[in-house]
C-alpha cells in the first residue's frame, strides 16, 4: 500500500514537471523572449529554451533522486 502511494506521488510529481515544461514553451510565452538582443552572444530566446531545459531535467533529476 506504502509503494502505491510513493508511485502515484511521483507519478503527480513527474505530471507536474512536464506541464511545467510545457507551459514554459507554449507560443505566447516564447513571444516575449523572441527580440534580437543577445545574452552572452547568444539570442535570447535560445537562452531561454536551454535554460527551460535545464530545469525541467534538473528537477525530474532531483525528483528521480529522491524516489531511491
Amino acid at each position: 500500500m506504502a509503494e502505491s502511494r510513493d508511485d502515484d506521488r511521483l507519478a503527480g510529481r513527474l505530471v507536474a514537471v512536464g506541464a511545467l515544461g510545457f507551459v514554459l514553451v507554449v507560443p505566447p510565452l516564447l513571444a516575449q523572449f523572441d527580440h534580437m538582443d543577445r545574452v552572452f552572444g547568444v539570442p535570447v530566446l535560445w537562452a531561454y529554451l536551454y535554460l527551460v531545459w535545464a530545469i525541467v531535467i534538473g528537477l525530474v533529476a532531483v525528483i528521480g533522486g529522491r524516489s531511491r
